[in-house]
């Protein structure tokens, strides 16, 4: 799931620089910086401690963190942003939840077994589990979610090598069958065997769709109008421990508990959910507006010893980027179209871009050390998979310099910015989003640029609201030459989810017979041999550094205030463990900081 946020920037960052030259140097910056990781991921507990007696019922208040108002899209197969997601993980579930390394377990509403030989998975629902209208849920409900997404008229981002893997979903799409071959489900729609063309550790790990839409409740809307349909934007059920009682479009969800949820009655009676803007936050807690909120990096050390709340923190599966536009999405052919003459293409002006900029310094003094540089795409938090022998983009604006010049960008006209190699004039259009103090960050940046004489300019002349800035960058608006995004890699770290050659997320449209190929074996049957996939993620990571299609930029402690009357809460994801219905309060209201002595 990619993040359409970019966390609150409030410090007034000096737009002073060090050089790092050499290697060495590099090399040094990334090991202090995962030193200081490690510090700061033994700060904070995951869980939160509370043994106040618990009140019978009560409502959550939580605040959906964000710059601005939600989209409202709840149906995950077309959802495909944070806000909406941190909204609709209270009242839907997948069938399967995972363990610590994020395998597929036995513990949630599916159980599961494989078959290597037979390139098969299969699914048993549990009994009991109901809709949140009554309806029994199946696994027919998940073919159906698999038909959406697959549907000649689906025009999402899901649709990847993650469905076309799947025996008969080309044939589906292309029109040519009725039902998907691969998906046989039985009499009673309690048991599905997932038949895959190829069948690799992957798929244990994330690699399926595993969020069931109830047949029966959508099954007459057309695929092309599902995504605006009110069922999915105002009246979605899910069979979560909580469900929908009202929804103020773009402003606040209220829930209420679920009696039926098939894990027990939430011990809750309810939970709200309200957007409210990061800079807001901490004065939000303090005044007892809400139970939990995702935390300001920015302001965390002005309430670093707080009273009526306490952190929880964990690193994230989130690396955040800057990106180049290098082609185009074929809609029909789902297919990136790499074009080797956009303005982008060459390599040697996209690695001095990384070079140029000082993220190391962007995570200590504007995220106070909760962001650290990031050296690769793949997040520490998939350590197994992670290639450490990579400095990364380090700070070396000397190095940039060296780059341009051998790419023949140079300075010709002595106005301290460089023309393209053929003498003409040349600046980059630079999108990235809106949010507080997001101008200080863009101007450092901008002028990190300058520094090596490339003239970046703002998409549009100004920062970009996150709803229409992905919406640009997802529609390839032909006037961004490059971005800054995010990208939450959930379960899975398999680079064909977000740069695969088939991946409409794949924004950068960047494709290469050797990246194409590395990714291919990732996802292929040589994968169930450790060494052999260690080695392919490793060189996937080298060679994405070598060719730059975009350059990681900092990976993050994901932050969480938690109000002193709140039990049983912790920062895991729902989908890795159900536990929303076990979390209880110990008083009727939010404590204030005032009522703390």
């Amino acid at each position: 799931m990619k993040m359409k946020r970019l966390l609150a920037l409030s410090l007034t960052l000096a737009l002073t620089v060090t050089t790092f030259s050499g290697c060495g140097k590099s090399q040094e910056a990334a090991i202090n910086s995962q030193s200081s990781m490690q510090e700061v991921m033994a700060k904070f507990p995951i869980k939160n401690t509370n043994d106040a007696p618990s009140i019978k019922g009560g409502v959550l208040k939580v605040a959906v963190v964000s710059a601005s108002a939600f989209e409202g899209i709840f149906n995950p197969c077309f959802s495909d942003n944070q806000p909406d997601a941190d909204i609709y993980q209270w009242f839907m579930e997948n069938v399967l939840s995972a363990d610590e390394n994020f395998v597929f377990d036995q513990d949630g509403a599916a159980t599961y077994t494989y078959d290597q030989t037979a390139k098969t998975m299969t699914l048993k629902l549990k009994d009991g589990i109901k809709w949140h209208d009554g309806q029994p849920v199946t696994l027919d409900d998940l073919v159906y979610a698999y038909e959406i997404i697959c549907d000649k008229d689906y025009e999402g981002m899901r649709y990847d090598e993650q469905f076309t893997n799947i025996v008969g979903v080309e044939e589906f799409h292309a029109g040519k069958a009725k039902t998907i071959s691969g998906l046989e489900l039985s009499a009673d729609k309690m048991t599905l065997t997932i038949k895959f063309k190829n069948f690799f550790p992957s798929i244990l790990v994330g690699g399926i769709w595993i969020a069931p839409i109830p047949r029966h409740y959508y099954e007459e809307i057309p695929v092309k109008e599902m995504k605006a349909h009110e069922k999915s934007r105002k009246t979605p059920i899910g069979f979560g421990p909580f469900k929908i009682k009202s929804i103020v479009s773009g402003e606040s969800v209220e829930l209420v508990r679920n009696d039926d949820y098939y894990l027990g009655a939430p011990k809750l009676a309810g939970v709200t959910l309200t957007v409210i803007a990061p800079d807001l936050v901490p004065a939000a807690m303090e005044e007892g507006k809400f139970d939990i909120a995702l935390f300001s990096q920015q302001q965390y050390p002005d309430y670093k010893e707080p009273k009526n709340f306490s952190y929880l923190g964990q690193l994230q599966t989130v690396f955040n980027y800057t990106a180049f536009k290098l082609g185009k999405w074929d809609q029909k052919n789902n297919k990136n179209i790499y074009d080797p003459n956009s303005k982008m293409a060459n390599v040697k002006l996209r690695q001095a871009i990384g070079y140029a900029v000082d993220n190391d310094k962007i995570a200590k003094e504007l995220y106070n050390g909760l962001r650290f540089l990031a050296t690769t795409v793949v997040t520490p938090r998939h350590a197994a998979y992670q290639n450490t022998e990579i400095a990364g983009y380090t700070y070396d604006p000397e190095k940039a310099k060296k780059l341009l010049d051998e790419a023949g960008y140079k300075d010709v006209n002595n106005d301290g910015y460089r023309e393209d190699p053929n003498g003409k004039s040349f600046s980059i259009t630079w999108a990235t989003m809106d949010g507080e103090g997001a101008d200080t960050y863009a101007q450092f940046k901008i002028q990190n640029w300058k520094d090596v004489g490339l003239k970046v300019e703002l998409y549009n002349g100004r920062l970009t609201e996150f709803n229409a800035f992905y919406d640009a960058v997802e529609h390839d608006d032909p006037k961004i030459d490059m971005y800054d995004g995010a990208w939450q890699t959930g379960f899975d770290p398999n680079p064909k989810n977000l740069w695969g050659p088939d991946s409409s997320a794949n924004y950068t449209r960047y494709t290469s017979d050797t990246l194409d190929a590395i990714m291919s074996d990732i996802s292929s049957e040589k994968a169930w041999d450790k060494a052999f996939l260690s080695e392919k993620y490793h060189a996937f990571q080298q060679v994405f550094f070598d060719e730059a299609p975009a350059i990681p930029t900092m990976w993050r402690m994901g932050l969480e205030a938690v109000n002193n009357r709140v039990k049983n809460y912790e920062v895991t994801s729902f989908d890795i463990k159900c536990f929303a219905h076990l979390i209880e309060l110990t008083a009727e209201a939010p404590m204030k900081k005032a009522d703390v002595k």
